[in-house]
């Protein structure tokens, strides 16, 4: 994440004796977190060019960190200007960490090292996160923040236990946290299911300006798979050509993200009022029903699917083919591209970090 100076900081370096040695004790912890490839550190030339006049040669890693940071600027200014969220550092309120704009507004003296680790991703499962940093890679190769740097540690909250393993990291870290969850949403109307309202709720109640999270926008991360991908995995596979035929069928934008791949939909699932009912039962209007049109008492009854599962873990079937690999953006659904555009502006303001080779 970028951290900024903000120009308060020259008054209170000013104020006193004591400030003035904070302000270097914050600065020396922020150098490194800089040289460690953690998180960027920024300012407006002026701010550390002032703050340079008032430390003189006190510490060497503070001149260091303020000199880079000015020679660094042409490079740095415009990311910091696009990027949606940031750690303004200023003489603020030490008892409290407000939001304004999406900008964290932080106290100089409760920055600590535990603040300045790397930012946490947190995700259901532990793959996740590879699979979320190559989508944003392939993002950023689209725009002027190809190469950018990327810094992070996955945290795996384990599926339904995701917002527990959240309220967990706001309770007893100052780590700054994104948390990624599907959004579980299996049709129109609906709204995200448990594991999702389960972390929003820890929002509403328990909100911590360091930590946020961000619903994809589709059922799960499987359907952010580009459709090449099962080919390559499966495209030779006779057990799978049948199904691969079903689920193109049903590759379409605003469609295909409400499919759940990991899950079948049985008949039983298509009789009712439901949302969901309602949904799929005109999208597999022309799917044979196995059950002759009677209604199963209970779903553990109703013996036929109407579309089964494409796999168990579609995921770990074709990350591996695709991880080095560049995708043509063009192929992707109009909803389902801006899904990944969507994850790839959270991740770059999150976790956007220094160039590790150019570090001094």
């Amino acid at each position: 994440m970028i951290f900024e100076l903000h120009s308060s900081l020259v008054g209170y370096a000013n104020a006193s004796i004591k400030n003035r040695n904070n302000i270097i004790e914050k600065l020396e912890l922020l150098w490194t977190a800089h040289r460690e490839g953690n998180h960027i550190i920024f300012s407006e030339i002026h701010v550390s060019e002032e703050l340079i006049g008032i430390i003189g040669n006190e510490s060497r890693s503070a001149s260091a960190l303020l000199n880079r940071i000015i020679n660094q600027y042409p490079k740095v200014a415009a990311l910091a200007c696009h990027v949606e969220r940031k750690v303004l550092i200023g003489d603020y309120n030490s008892n409290s960490t407000a939001i304004k704009s999406k900008i964290i507004e932080y106290p100089i003296n409760k920055i600590n090292s535990s603040l300045l680790q790397k930012s946490v991703i947190l995700v259901e499962n532990l793959t996740d996160a590879d699979f979320y940093r190559w989508v944003a890679i392939n993002i950023y190769r689209q725009t002027q923040y190809e190469g950018v740097t990327l810094s992070f540690e996955s945290y795996p909250g384990g599926g339904n236990t995701t917002s527990e393993a959240y309220d967990n990291l706001k309770a007893n870290t100052s780590r700054l946290c994104l948390c990624i969850v599907d959004s579980d949403i299996r049709a129109p109307k609906l709204q995200p299911g448990e594991t999702a309202s389960k972390v929003v709720k820890s929002d509403r109640l328990r909100p911590r300006a360091q930590a946020d999270f961000h619903i994809i926008g589709a059922c799960s991360i499987e359907n952010l798979i580009p459709v090449s991908a099962f080919e390559m995995a499966w495209g030779d596979d006779p057990n799978y050509t049948q199904k691969l035929v079903s689920y193109k069928k049903h590759y379409r934008d605003n469609h295909w993200r409400y499919l759940q791949l990991k899950k079948n939909i049985s008949c039983f699932e298509l009789y009712g009022v439901g949302a969901f009912s309602q949904y799929w039962s005109s999208a597999l209007a022309t799917t044979p029903n196995g059950c002759s049109n009677k209604m199963c008492s209970k779903k553990s009854d109703c013996k036929h699917n109407m579309l089964d599962q494409l796999s168990g873990s579609p995921l770990g079937a074709t990350f591996s083919l695709i991880k080095d690999k560049v995708v043509n953006l063009d192929e992707l659904l109009p909803d389902i591209r801006h899904a990944w555009e969507e994850i790839a502006s959270e991740i770059l303001s999150w976790c956007c970090a220094p160039n590790m080779s150019s570090v001094a």
